[in-house]
């Protein structure tokens, strides 16, 4: 996962690079699933990063004073330019969410998240498996994730057919869509696709 020192998106390519020309030498099916979130951290809510935040040890005092300090920003709305009149949340008002863009502490607080939401996809799916040529170590892994982008991974390991791969990958991305929904995240659909590589016996 990127967005932290000594993590670059150079080595988050490689590893992508790697798997795929695994799978190419051992002639194996698998799929992926590229999927990039949609003003990332503009969509993060406020409450629930302050629970992830004591989880990890902040205390009570110092989340409250974070949380008050973010609803008491005044905001700028940035469509073709930035606006010159600001807006805030009023007493009263629907409590407006989100970490804002260019915050300095998004990017620990994201890390925190996502590495939850990466936990509970692995507990409870099945991702693509590497092995070496002795068979004596292995790598699991549900893919690669640089900050918001995320490429899930999906094998067909009973059958190595790309029907197997298809329904896998299907419902792995599903099961992170729905992780990501829980925490206020959306997938920009229009950059988001889904990728596979599989082999048939000819002759």
């Amino acid at each position: 996962m990127g967005g932290r020192r000594g993590r670059g998106a150079i080595a988050c390519a490689m590893r992508k690079l790697m798997t795929w020309e695994y799978f190419r030498f051992v002639k194996e099916t698998v799929l992926s699933f590229p999927g990039d979130l949609q003003s990332n951290f503009d969509r993060m809510i406020p409450s629930f990063n302050s629970i992830i935040s004591m989880k990890y040890g902040m205390s009570r005092n110092a989340a409250r004073c974070r949380a008050a300090t973010v609803e008491a920003f005044e905001r700028s709305t940035r469509t073709a330019g930035t606006s010159e009149q600001t807006y805030r949340h009023e007493e009263g008002d629907v409590k407006l969410g989100g970490e804002i863009q260019g915050k300095p502490d998004n990017m620990q607080l994201w890390a925190m998240e996502s590495s939850l939401l990466f936990k509970i996809h692995e507990e409870h799916c099945h991702g693509v498996e590497l092995k070496d040529p002795t068979a004596t170590m292995s790598s699991k892994r549900m893919g690669d994730a640089y900050v918001d982008d995320k490429d899930t991974l999906a094998s067909a390991p009973e059958t190595n057919t790309i029907e197997e791969g298809v329904e896998n990958i299907q419902t792995i991305a599903q099961f992170w869509a729905i992780l990501i929904t829980l925490v206020g995240q959306a997938f920009a659909f229009h950059k988001c696709f889904w990728q596979g590589l599989c082999w048939m016996t000819l002759g």
